[in-house]
């Protein structure tokens, strides 16, 4: 009797070490900076990759579909440009550091899952443009002046990123996240 208790025992340590360890690789595998010096990562280019399978795995847990490799690029941050979290107790600006895509989103959401509820987009559709072509849009917990992004109180949240992949420098976000006024 005490074999089988035992046995069981180490079966399902295994099984959870498995799971646990599986769980890890599959919300690490193929998160890369998409350029240096940006707080922006994505897992769009091991879409193709030999990491594809754990990618793919990522979104389904998530409860959502990946985006095609080929139609859509999707970038996440979670600091600012200087590498700081991104909290609801600070405002932020951020704004637009080169050309935009043709279609781009930016939402945020309360945390680095999808089954967080998505607070507020903006996209190349709704947002006011400046003078010279180029976006700005804050990001606070209050309503503000011109394009404005819902943050959630007191809570860390993530950016994310969606552009018609038309090419690859749509894939890298031109946008610049600068914290402001802290609570």
């Amino acid at each position: 009797m005490r074999r089988f208790i035992w046995a069981t025992v180490y079966v399902a340590v295994g099984v959870a070490a498995g799971c646990f360890s599986a769980f890890v690789l599959i919300q690490q595998a193929g998160v890369k900076p998409v350029a240096a010096g940006v707080p922006w990562q994505s897992r769009s280019a091991a879409l193709a990759g030999p990491n594809a399978f754990y990618v793919r795995s990522h979104y389904l847990l998530e409860g959502r579909l990946p985006p095609a490799p080929s139609q859509l690029g999707e970038a996440t941050a979670e600091t600012d440009s200087d590498g700081r979290p991104l909290t609801g107790s600070c405002s932020y600006l951020i704004s637009s550091t080169g050309p935009l895509p043709r279609w781009w989103s930016l939402g945020i959401i309360e945390g680095a899952t999808a089954k967080a509820a998505l607070q507020t987009t903006a996209d190349s559709d709704t947002t006011v443009h400046e003078a010279d072509g180029s976006v700005k849009i804050a990001a606070a917990t209050g309503p503000q002046p011109g394009n404005w992004l819902k943050a959630p109180n007191q809570r860390s949240f993530t950016l994310i990123y969606s552009a018609l992949s038309s090419s690859p420098r749509a894939l890298e976000p031109p946008f610049a996240i600068k914290r402001g006024a802290c609570s």
